[in-house]
């Protein structure tokens, strides 16, 4: 009986661990991106028509296969060429990533006339969509602080408790 209450202790701390981590890592590079997010909301636009606007599949020997949207076009303007594999700052492929990548080019269909977004110190980066919702950052930074602290929230019950 005392075997098998250290293993699951052991376990519990393995995954208060991880979970530590994840928050870490969480906490630590949503900021980021919600940065991004804010500044992408003052970037100017070009109009532009899509000319080709499709769901790519990605793979390399690192990471498991996922899937991009691909949407390219002509700048009204200059007859320029762009294109764009990410749709806005602030999304998360989540498992393969084609669900989100198919959703994107039935948003941006061949033809469709649209506002090309781009950093004003890098007219290559380019997004199509600068006001995403802020739901997933919002409730992606409660998880992770929630992970954060959880170890700590149980230290100090244990520790009153004692």
């Amino acid at each position: 009986m005392e075997r098998a209450k250290n293993i699951l202790a052991k376990a519990a701390g393995y995954v208060l661990l991880v979970g530590m981590l994840f928050g870490l890592f969480v906490v630590i590079t949503v900021p980021f991106e919600m940065s991004r997010m804010i500044s992408a909301e003052a970037w100017p636009a070009r109009k532009a028509v899509v000319n080709t606007s499709y769901a790519s599949r990605k793979s390399s020997t690192r990471r498991p296969a996922y899937w991009r949207p691909e949407i390219c076009g002509s700048y009204q303007d200059s007859g320029e060429r762009f294109c764009v594999s990410r749709v806005s700052f602030g999304s998360f492929i989540f498992g393969s990533g084609e669900a989100e990548a198919r959703a994107a080019i039935a948003k941006y269909p061949l033809g469709a006339q649209i506002d090309v977004y781009h950093a004003p110190d890098n007219p290559k980066e380019t997004i199509l969509d600068p006001h995403p919702s802020w739901h997933a950052m919002l409730t992606l930074l409660a998880l992770g602080l929630g992970f954060l602290l959880t170890p700590l929230v149980l230290w100090l019950f244990r520790k009153r408790s004692v």
